[in-house]
C-alpha cells in the first residue's frame, strides 16, 4: 500500500541501541515530527529517495557501519540529504571529517534536546527549500522544453543537472534550434539569476578590449558567447586562460555559455577556434539536434505556439485539420523551431503555409460582393499582421511576402496608421 504524503516520515534515525531509539522517537514524537527508527542503516537506506523531505539522524559509529560509510551511501541517493550525526567524545575527528565531507552537523552525548530539536529545523528548512528550487527548476525547464523526443527528455535532465551548479558549457546546434532559449533559461533558473544576462558576438566584437568589456557588464550574472571562433586568436588564448584561471581559484565572476553552430571540433581543425578555448568549454556540451530529427515534438509545440500567437493578438483558437498537421510532420523544417513558430503565428492571423501553396483561411461571410469582400479581408490581414509585430511595417512586409512600399501604400489605402498598432505604455 503506498503511504499518503501525512504518513511519509520526515526524519529517519539510524542507531543500534533500540532504546536510544525509542526515546529520541519519543522525543521527536512529542515535538510533531513523525519519525522512522532502524537499527539497521541498509533498511534505511532502502526508504529514501532523491525526492524524500527529510532528514537523517545516525549515530557515528555503528558495528555494520560508521558515520563515513552511511554518509556516503546517502549521497549517492541525493547529495544534498541533510545528515546530522550523534557522537561520542572519542569519536569528533571522525564527525568533523564527515561534516567537512557534507554531513550537515554533529551533535555530541549525551544529548541536549533543545539543540537537536534546534538543529533538525535548521535542517529541514534547508531541505525543504532545496526540494522547492528542484521543483521550480523543473517547472520552468517543462515550459521552455516542450516535447516528449528521446533527445528533449536527455536535455531536461541535463538542465537540471546544469541548474544546480555553475559549470560554463557549450550550446551547440543549427541556427533557429533554441540555442539563445535554452541559455537564457539556463540563467532564469540559475544560482546567478539576479545578476545580469549579456550577450557578445564574437563576430561583430571580436577584439580583446570587447571581450573584456562584456565580462565586466555581466558580473556575477551570465556571458552568452555567440561565435565564439570569430573572436580574434589574441581574445580567445586570453578568454581560455581566464576562464580555466576563475576555475581553478573557485571564485568565477560569471558563468559562461558559449554557442556552436558548427561542430567546434571542425573549426579548431581549420584553426579558427583555439585549442585552449575549445579545450575547456568542451567540458559540459549540449547539443540541440534538428526539428526534423524530433518529429514528435512537431504538433505539439505548433500547438503551443498557436495558442501564444492567438492569444497575443486576441483572437480564437482556430480549427487545425489532421490533413495539414500531416504536411507539418512531413516538412524539413530547414529554419527550425524558428521557422515553426513564424509558421503558426503566420496561421493564427489567418495565413496557411506549407500547404502545397500559399492560401488564406476562407471568409465565413460570402454574401458581399467580391471586390468589397477582398478589400475587408485585405485590410483584416494587415491589421492583424500589423498587431502581430506591434506596428513594425518592414517585419510586417517581410511576413505578407511584399515589399514595404507596397505595403505602406496598401495600409494609406485602409486608412491604417502603424502607430495605432504599437504596444500602449
Amino acid at each position: 500500500m503506498l503511504l499518503t504524503r501525512s504518513r511519509i516520515p520526515d526524519v529517519l534515525l539510524v542507531d543500534d541501541d533500540e532504546d536510544v531509539l525509542d526515546s529520541y522517537c519519543h522525543l521527536l514524537t512529542l515535538s510533531g515530527y513523525q519519525p522512522k527508527a532502524t537499527t539497521s542503516p541498509e533498511e534505511g537506506l532502502a526508504l529514501l529517495d532523491a525526492h524524500w523531505p527529510g532528514v537523517v539522524i545516525s549515530d557515528i559509529y555503528m558495528p555494520a557501519m560508521n558515520g563515513l560509510d552511511l554518509l556516503a551511501e546517502l549521497q549517492r541517493i541525493d547529495a544534498e540529504i541533510p545528515v546530522i550525526l550523534i557522537t561520542g567524545h572519542g569519536d569528533i575527528p571522525l564527525a568533523v571529517k564527515a561534516v567537512k565531507q557534507g554531513a550537515f552537523d554533529f551533535l555530541e552525548k549525551p544529548l541536549n534536546p533543545e539543540a537537536l530539536l534546534a538543529l533538525l529545523a535548521r535542517a529541514l528548512e534547508q531541505r525543504r527549500n532545496i526540494l522547492s528550487h528542484r521543483s521550480e527548476i523543473q517547472t520552468a525547464v517543462d515550459h521552455q522544453l516542450i516535447g516528449t523526443s528521446p533527445q528533449i527528455v536527455a536535455i531536461r535532465q541535463q538542465l537540471n543537472q546544469l541548474a544546480q551548479t555553475d559549470k560554463d558549457l557549450m550550446l551547440e546546434g543549427e541556427p533557429g534550434c533554441g540555442r539563445h532559449t535554452l541559455a537564457t533559461l539556463l540563467h532564469s533558473i540559475s544560482d546567478r539569476k539576479e545578476g545580469p544576462l549579456h550577450v557578445h558576438d564574437g563576430a561583430t566584437s571580436p577584439e580583446l578590449a570587447e571581450i573584456r568589456a562584456s565580462l565586466t557588464l555581466c558580473a556575477k550574472g551570465t556571458l552568452v558567447l555567440q561565435a565564439p571562433a570569430r573572436l580574434s586568436p589574441e581574445s580567445q588564448r586570453w578568454l581560455g586562460s581566464y576562464l580555466l584561471e576563475q576555475e581553478r581559484n573557485g571564485s568565477k565572476a560569471q558563468r559562461t555559455i558559449a554557442l556552436f553552430d558548427e561542430a567546434p571540433e571542425r573549426l579548431v581543425e581549420r584553426h579558427l577556434l583555439m585549442p585552449e578555448l575549445y579545450y575547456y568549454l568542451s567540458q559540459v556540451r549540449i547539443k540541440l539536434p534538428r526539428l526534423a530529427e524530433r518529429s514528435c515534438d512537431i504538433i505539439p509545440l505548433f500547438r503551443t505556439f498557436l495558442r501564444q500567437g492567438c492569444k497575443r493578438i486576441g483572437r480564437p483558437l482556430p480549427q487545425v485539420d489532421r490533413p495539414y498537421l500531416e504536411t507539418l510532420k512531413r516538412h524539413q523544417w530547414p529554419g527550425n523551431i524558428r521557422e515553426l513558430r513564424n509558421v503558426a503565428e503566420l496561421y493564427a492571423v489567418g495565413i496557411i503555409k506549407l500547404a502545397g501553396v500559399e492560401r488564406a483561411i476562407p471568409a465565413a461571410n460570402a454574401r458581399e460582393p467580391l471586390d468589397d469582400l477582398v478589400e475587408e479581408y485585405e485590410k483584416r490581414i494587415i491589421e492583424d499582421t500589423l498587431f502581430l509585430f506591434s506596428g513594425r511595417v518592414a517585419e510586417a512586409a517581410n511576413y505578407l511576402g511584399i515589399p514595404r512600399k507596397k505595403l505602406y501604400l496598401r495600409m494609406k489605402k485602409h486608412n491604417l496608421d502603424k502607430e495605432l498598432f504599437k504596444p500602449q505604455s
